[in-house]
């Protein structure tokens, strides 16, 4: 897939969506109970379902996420980014006043670089809230992460127009597939990169064809 992809002059991202979070579907949920890899509290960032979050300050949970990265861009040497997203991050709502965030900031770092070592050419990329709704709700201080490239969600729309101010000093903006109604306006605006569009029904096949909808003769 990635060979064909560069053919066809595109590039491949691979998209580490879940982040440091888990659920009960998870085949390592029993053991991160049992060995204490989780953080106290129930996630309910979306809730639609419980996540549980995995709590980085662990040696054993640091160096599994690490060696992962690691041994995925040596399997894939060509791939051209890999791409984090919120689900890197703790949400304020856990229980507990604890400050994680020099902590996340440090093992990102570190997982960062673990990676570079091994794949200088793969671009550590993130989609994560702007920097200061990352850092005041999510103890994701991003902006001392060193990645490479930040793409800023939007996907509420309400606030849409603040968000935009943040993305168009990034490296792009992303959308939910319910607000492809606005690719005119981002294509159209110079300051904005890139567009990630987000399938939230987990439909990607019927997105492309909306995007495509959307985008032909603009």
């Amino acid at each position: 897939m990635i060979d064909e992809a560069h053919k066809q002059g595109m590039q491949v991202h691979a998209y580490f969506e879940k982040g440091i979070k888990i659920d009960k579907n998870s085949p390592i949920f029993d053991e991160a109970i049992a060995k204490r890899w989780i953080v106290p509290g129930v996630d309910k960032t979306y809730p639609e379902i419980e996540h549980y979050v995995l709590d980085v300050e662990v040696p054993e949970v640091a160096q599994l996420f690490k060696s992962i990265l690691v041994e995925f861009v040596q399997k894939y040497p060509t791939i051209d980014a890999v791409q984090w997203d919120d689900y890197l991050g703790y949400h304020a709502d856990l229980p507990g006043k604890v400050d994680r965030t020099t902590h996340l900031t440090n093992f990102v770092k570190q997982m960062r670089d673990d990676m570079k070592k091994a794949n200088p050419n793969v671009s550590f990329d993130l989609c994560h809230h702007n920097p200061y709704w990352g850092k005041r709700y999510f103890a994701a201080d991003w902006s001392n992460w060193n990645v490479d490239r930040v793409f800023i969600q939007t996907y509420n729309d309400a606030n849409f127009n603040q968000e935009l101010v943040y993305a168009e000093k990034y490296e792009g903006v992303a959308i939910s597939d319910e607000q492809l109604y606005r690719l005119k306006e981002l294509m159209n605006n110079p300051k904005i990169k890139s567009v990630l569009v987000f399938s939230s029904e987990g439909k990607p096949e019927e997105t492309a064809a909306l995007v495509k909808k959307f985008t032909v003769n603009k």
